[in-house]
């Protein structure tokens, strides 16, 4: 009787297929990875001074309060005029999952680019990380055609071939792990569908999120994109805290999609040349109050992030963080409604810090920031219907992994809440 000896080490079938997604990932994804972490770096630094120079000649005009609607009017008569038409980031990236080379022509993505330019350049209310992730899909699709044109020169580059909803994956992963400071968080949003992870997609997601991170890293620095020094100790009470939260959370979620619903019917009617300028008013309506009380910081205009900066250090009372959640709820449904292009996680972050603020402020509790930043994961858990990955998010945003169970109870409790509603 002869006996088999198990072997440690795979044999030949396998170690052939190991070899070629080891190649495939380190001269492809990696460069891919790394390529994206840059141009973002780039984008974001050319955004950071576009955006002085729209305020330097709205100040130069006295007409600063102006300019979201002016912004809001050129990308619609831009989208208008080239045929392009009504984008919605969200739409293309789930049509991507189907046929990515119909999602992204060359000139028509350009179009889109330049319209989120003018969205988010000029104050509309909207984050940088659709723009992002669309952008980085768009560019490993580039990726992957001309991979593919080579390889029709060089035989032996057909080794190095990916499927290209794999490509697209990649790109937006190491986008959004760039412009969150946030590897692992970039890698899921991008491999999520649906709440499920395509475990075909996932390896790739990690490896180009983490080369991108790392190229993004040595451009502009390691700080977390929410610094939170310190966070009370964890005990039952916190636990309690962050169950209601979760509630509020996820209630005021679904009265943001009823606002934003309704805000497209009404204005769906208009044609886009004029929609843009319709919507831009509101924005100009909602600005004078922000302005008033809030005279220099971005309330309305922008993803938020300064003002969850703002509210982190000097934490406001409950009828200000109530306040602003108003202005900045109507400002996000308006931009988008209008026909603005731009990400929607960085508001709903923003949207749910200040209901956390508000909850803080209301009880007198101390050291509320736990509490924004646990209301901010929460309330983008339920606007984009996903339970994971707004508690990753906030673990590597803030550098504190204690955050991640008072972030799971809010966010599974605002995302039931948020089901039970739909």
């Amino acid at each position: 009787m002869t006996t088999t000896v198990p072997t440690l080490l795979p044999n030949r079938t396998r170690r052939l297929r190991l070899l070629a997604h080891t190649r495939r990932m380190v001269l492809v994804i990696l460069p891919l990875g790394a390529g994206m972490g840059l141009l973002v770096a780039a984008a974001l630094r050319a955004l950071g001074s576009f955006e002085p120079w729209v305020g330097r000649m709205g100040g130069s005009i006295h007409l600063g309060l102006l300019l979201p609607a002016l912004g809001l009017f050129l990308a619609t008569a831009l989208l208008h005029l080239t045929g392009i038409g009504e984008v919605s980031l969200f739409k293309d990236l789930d049509l991507a999952k189907r046929d990515p080379y119909l999602v992204f022509p060359f000139r028509t993505s350009l179009g889109k680019v330049a319209a989120c330019a003018l969205t988010i350049g000029f104050g509309g209310s909207v984050g940088v990380e659709g723009p992002g992730k669309w952008f980085g899909a768009a560019v490993g699709l580039q990726a992957h055609r001309l991979l593919s044109f080579l390889s029709g020169l060089w035989a032996p580059l057909r080794r190095l071939k990916i499927p290209p909803l794999v490509m697209v994956r990649a790109g937006a992963g190491a986008a959004l792990a760039s412009v969150f400071r946030a590897p692992l968080s970039g890698a899921l949003m991008a491999v999520e569908y649906h709440g499920r992870i395509d475990p075909v997609s996932l390896v790739p997601c990690l490896v180009a999120a983490a080369s991108g991170y790392v190229a993004f890293a040595s451009a502009n620095g390691l700080r977390p994109l929410f610094p939170l020094p310190s966070l009370p100790p964890l005990g039952a009470k916190e636990i309690g805290y962050a169950l209601v939260l979760g509630l509020m959370a996820g209630l005021m979620a679904n009265v943001f999609q009823w606002v934003r619903t309704s805000a497209h019917r009404s204005l769906g009617h208009i044609p886009l040349l004029w929609r843009g300028l319709v919507a831009g008013l509101g924005l100009v309506l909602l600005s004078l109050p922000a302005h008033f009380f809030w005279p220099g910081l971005p309330v309305t205009q922008g993803g938020g992030l300064e003002f969850i900066t703002h509210m982190l250090a000097d934490p406001s009372p409950a009828g200000w963080a109530l306040a602003f959640l108003a202005l900045k709820l109507a400002a996000t449904a308006l931009t988008l409604a209008g026909g603005g292009v731009g990400g929607l996680w960085l508001p709903s972050l923003a949207m749910g810090a200040s209901v956390g603020a508000a909850f803080a402020g209301a009880f007198g509790l101390a050291n509320p920031g736990y509490l924004m930043l646990v209301g901010a994961a929460s309330f983008a858990g339920a606007t984009h219907n996903t339970l994971l990955v707004p508690v990753v998010f906030l673990a590597e945003t803030t550098a504190q992994a204690a955050l991640v169970v008072p972030a799971l109870i809010g966010c599974t409790v605002a995302f039931l809440v948020s089901k039970e509603q739909k």
